[in-house]
């Protein structure tokens, strides 16, 4: 288990990274694997290809060392559409 001092932890660590692209279906699609950087954080930009439509999407990334997790959420808005993005634990 990680906490918010486990940054250094977490470094280089293989993160699959899994969303859930038809909610209500409750299957998880698998589609990539990215590294930890040092800060113990991975970023990652979905391929053309496999871009989501307008939704709310669950998103599963899972530690490949110990199977310990996050899930969050990405949401896809319209073109143009004006959002606030705020965190409730100030991170």
């Amino acid at each position: 288990m990680y906490g918010p001092l486990d940054m250094v932890t977490l470094t280089g660590e293989k993160v699959d990274i899994h969303i859930m692209t038809q909610p209500p279906s409750g299957e998880w699609v698998y589609f990539d694997t990215e590294i930890s950087n040092s800060s113990g954080r991975i970023s990652y930009v979905i391929p053309e290809e496999r871009r989501l439509g307008i939704g709310v999407y669950p998103v599963k990334m899972v530690v490949r060392g110990d199977h310990t997790f996050a899930d969050s959420y990405i949401t896809v808005l319209p073109k143009g559409t004006e959002f606030v993005v705020f965190s409730i634990d100030g991170s």
